[in-house]
């Protein structure tokens, strides 16, 4: 039925009821008349020529009213159809008492209007409280909910709105524009018109409009939250009830279920990316969730409906409101800050002027006054000061000498808090906490005159000396004249005798090496590499460092020997190129080494050689064993031990994980044609750690065996000839020489033919022969001065005579 239909009195009723009521209008009063003293308050209302004034004020018979005053008017003498629906419309079902509006207040006295005259009848009977709304259903209507229920399930929401602070609502009460299209309205229902609130809340809606959730919605973002998305829809509760949706210790979870869904944080560039579990495990969150509710909570820093972002006015997080926000709770810091250089600098407009959130967070805020103070408070120096008082943008922008946090670091207070020294000054013990003042302020802690009180307060008999020559830098210019000449003495002076102590040991190890190096090839020598095998090894070594040197000066360009190599003509164009080549040279080697293994007699012969076998692993604990003084004798080992044959091995599997992810990050277009998307990335990461790996290997592991170990020091010259001392060979591989002479014994006494004799057997008695050394004597020679190797020999031939 349409609106008008239903506040308009029936004409021929409004007749009828009032000549009932002249009919039973008394004589008397029809004797008395109201206008002689008043003025005619009716001549402009619908009930002007249609009643009299007695019909309405029917106690009023004569002037005695004058003094006793006049009875409440009932409408409902005539209108009791009307009197039945005021009674159950949703100001009386919400209880709202005195504040319920009557006839009077809504069609006024004596100047009634009839309701068929009036085109909008809501903005003229409702809009003097309600100015923002359109009725979803007449005001006199009598109809409730039943109609909604035959589409919708009373089950799914009828028990809710028992248990809420709307159970007294209809449905049209709330779903406006439904209500209004009952009969077609659509499924897909626009977020702003599945509920109106703002009948009631008013107040609410002009605060809402205002924030960063109205404007999102006026501007087309249905995902803005709205009353029901932080309220609940029918199971909305009191706000002081602790099932309730915005209770503060439920509020993270609410405002989090936007605010923490890592979709919607992508779809709208949110800054804060979970905010509401930060909150959770905060110093505010904990004691929320203790049960104290006076701790701030995400309505406390934002506001409730008039949330607004960093950026919009009036915003209570912009830097400027943050202050105002914080001092709610924390008054006494809020006003020291405020008087703080920090705040001057935010209220002129400097945006790196750090306010509260900056050096305390926004929503992880952690709590410093627990057992771990000095800690906590360490961790907010170096993630905050530090992070100003040495960036060299902000130095630069604002005139400042941007190496204090530095110059603190490398001075005793600033190395003994790194190494953990809960006692040592960090930068609050000496500029305060909050109120931070220059030191050109009188009420700076380090002016001059505050800076010896300041020190005392962890030095009791400190001086104005001992405070004033403990700075960042010397302030006066003699001091820091006097402080660079004594540091370029000083850099001159260990140049020099360093460099003299260094050339001086060098003279040294060049004659110990020359006169060992005499000693080794005096005596007799075995091959142990070919010559092409040591220009394979000597290719190696130097491809190996320069790639080495090449790939981590790209890593770490910031590091002393990276800037060194820069000083030497290394720039990255050089530097790119060196690498390629040594990489091409390392896999060309790579490839050549493969072909050798499998194409060459001697090749085939170190490759069989090198095969890890089981015996290996038993060497391995019996060596360990030996050096741990449990095992009286050393294993023998046969041409290669187990530390050859890993460290091979090894070389083999680096050489091609970093050739092919080498190849990879040389040529990432290439590659990405085919390649899957984690390639490159996962390329640069083994290529990466894979160096690490193999660099560390080569010093700790080879560079130990042919270098470091007492055995072998100054270093093993086998890489430089190839070849080793006889003695040296015997006391480390015994068990191929026993070989060798095996070999050699079964060949001179014709139990083996010539041919089947191994090539690296061969190799020996060929070495000896171009050394003009007679095998026979050698090997008899060995025999005779070692019992062990006689009595092992003739164990391995008597059974074949």
């Amino acid at each position: 039925m349409k609106l008008k239909y239903i506040l308009v009195p029936n004409i021929y009723y409004l007749i009828l009821a009032s000549l009932l009521c002249l009919t039973t209008t008394k004589i008397k009063a029809q004797d008395f008349e109201c206008l002689d003293c008043h003025e005619n308050l009716v001549e402009n209302s619908v009930h002007n020529d249609v009643i009299r004034c007695q019909d309405c004020h029917s106690d009023v018979i004569d002037e005695s009213h004058m003094e006793g005053g006049v009875e409440k008017v009932d409408c409902g003498t005539c209108h009791s159809e009307y009197a039945e629906t005021v009674s159950k419309d949703i100001h009386h079902r919400l209880k709202i008492g005195k504040k319920a509006p009557t006839c009077k207040i809504c069609h006024g006295t004596h100047e009634i209007k009839s309701p068929e005259n009036i085109k909008n009848k809501s903005s003229e009977f409702c809009g003097k409280c309600h100015s923002n709304i359109t009725l979803g259903k007449p005001y006199h209507s009598t109809s409730s909910g039943e109609s909604c229920f035959e589409c919708h399930d009373q089950a799914d929401h009828k028990p809710e709105l028992e248990l809420s602070v709307h159970k007294n609502l209809e449905c049209a009460d709330c779903h406006n524009f439904i209500a209004n299209n009952l009969a077609d309205h659509p499924d897909n229902i626009p977020h702003s018109k599945i509920a109106d609130c703002y009948l009631c809340h008013g107040d609410v809606a002009k605060e809402y409009k205002e924030s960063i959730h109205g404007i999102s919605l006026s501007e087309g973002i249905d995902e803005a939250a709205q009353c029901w998305d932080c309220h609940g829809s029918h199971e909305i509760l009191p706000v002081k009830n602790e099932d309730s949706k915005v209770y503060p210790t439920n509020l993270p979870t609410t405002c989090g279920k936007c605010h923490d869904d890592p979709d919607f944080v992508k779809k709208f560039s949110m800054s804060s990316k979970h905010p509401g579990s930060s909150y959770v495990k905060s110093v505010h969150g904990k004691i929320v969730e203790s049960g104290d509710l006076e701790a701030a909570n995400c309505v406390t820093c934002h506001g409730a409906h008039n949330i607004k972002n960093r950026v919009m006015p009036g915003s209570k997080i912009s830097s400027f409101n943050v202050p105002n926000t914080c001092i709610q709770c924390h008054k006494e810091v809020t006003e020291e800050y405020e008087q703080s250089i920090h705040w001057i600098m935010a209220k002129k407009g400097v945006r790196e002027a750090p306010v509260c959130n900056d050096c305390h967070s926004e929503h992880s805020i952690t709590a410093i006054n627990t057992i771990n103070k000095k800690e906590k408070v360490r961790k907010i120096q170096e993630e905050t000061c530090f992070q100003c008082h040495q960036n060299p943008v902000i130095a630069r922008r604002y005139g400042l000498e941007g190496n204090e946090a530095k110059n603190y670091q490398d001075s005793y207070h600033g190395l003994a808090v790194m190494r953990g020294d809960t006692d040592a000054a960090m930068c609050i013990d000496c500029h305060g906490v909050h109120k931070i003042l220059p030191k050109d302020h009188p009420e700076s802690t380090v002016n001059r005159a505050n800076v010896t009180s300041t020190c005392q307060k962890c030095h009791t008999d400190a001086t104005d000396v001992f405070a004033q020559s403990y700075s960042h830098t010397a302030e006066q210019a003699s001091v820091s004249e006097i402080e660079s000449i004594v540091k370029d003495l000083y850099i001159w002076l260990i140049v020099v005798v360093i460099g003299g102590m260094v050339l001086h040991n060098l003279v040294i190890f060049i004659f110990e090496v020359r006169k060992r190096r005499k000693k080794v090839k005096n005596a007799i020598s075995i091959p142990r590499f070919t010559p092409n095998e040591v220009v394979q090894h000597i290719l190696l070594l130097t491809s190996f460092i320069l790639l080495a040197i090449t790939g981590f000066a790209l890593k770490f360009p910031e590091s002393w020997w990276a800037e060194g190599l820069k000083t030497i003509g290394m720039s990255e164009t050089v530097r790119q190129y060196t690498h390629r080549i040594c990489a091409v040279v390392m896999m060309v080697l790579g490839v050549y080494h493969i072909f050798y293994l499998f194409f060459t007699r001697r090749g085939r012969d170190v490759l069989v050689s090198l095969i890890p076998k089981l015996e290996d692993a038993r060497q391995v604990v019996d060596n360990i064993l030996y050096y741990l003084k449990i095992k009286k004798h050393k294993p023998e080992f046969d041409s290669y031990d187990y530390a050859e044959k890993a460290e091979y091995w090894a070389l083999i599997w680096g050489t091609f994980v970093m050739g092919i992810t080498g190849l990879i990050l040389w040529f990432p277009t290439i590659v990405g044609d085919w390649a899957p998307i984690w390639l490159i990335k996962v390329s640069e990461t083994v290529h990466f750690y894979e160096a690490i790996l193999a660099t560390l290997a080569i010093i700790v592991w080879h560079w130990f065996f042919v270098i470091f170990h007492p055995g072998e020091y100054p270093m093993s010259f086998v890489w430089i000839d190839g070849k080793m001392s006889l003695d040296h060979y015997r006391h480390h591989h015994e068990k191929h020489f026993k070989k060798v002479v095996l070999q050699w014994y079964k060949s001179n006494n014709d139990l083996m033919e010539g041919k089947k004799m191994s090539y690296s057997v061969e190799l020996f008695f060929d070495t000896f022969k171009k050394n003009n050394l007679n095998p026979d004597e050698i090997i008899q020679a060995e025999l005779n001065k070692d019992p062990k190797l006689r009595n092992w020999l003739e164990q391995e031939i008597s059974p074949n005579q």
